[in-house]
């Protein structure tokens, strides 16, 4: 096939009919056999393969029985950024640097600033 997004929503339809009756005979299943495990009517199996109206559903239950998922697996991939959008993503998600000192650094201001150094406490 050339160019899918050339074609109508019925041509569609079509080839996906061809392609699941290709995929059945190719596994030497009738449509008896595989309206069985499917759980559908052999009239649906056959609407189907001959490019009527059909469900999702009952698509991915005829690819279940012919154990076909792989056809699906490009709508479950995760998107993959190129190394550009990568580096700007990570451009624009910089860890945010703290205001404070370090732990050390705190430590010593507030001992610095301890009301001790400023006052001297009587002891009687």
């Amino acid at each position: 096939m050339d160019n899918i997004y050339a074609l109508t929503d019925k041509a569609i339809l079509v080839q996906i009919g061809k392609k699941l009756k290709e995929a059945r005979v190719a596994q030497n299943m009738s449509q008896k056999t595989l309206a069985t495990a499917s759980g559908m009517s052999m009239f649906s199996i056959s609407q189907m393969e001959n490019g009527h109206n059909t469900s999702l559903l009952s698509i991915i239950m005829v690819l279940r029985a012919l154990n076909r998922f792989d056809v699906l697996e490009g709508l479950f991939q995760e998107p993959v950024l190129s190394p550009i959008a990568y580096s700007e993503y990570l451009r624009k998600h910089k860890p945010r640097k703290r205001a404070y000192n370090t732990a050390n650094e705190q430590k010593n201001s507030l001992a610095a600033d301890s009301p001790a150094q400023y006052f001297k406490w009587d002891k009687d």
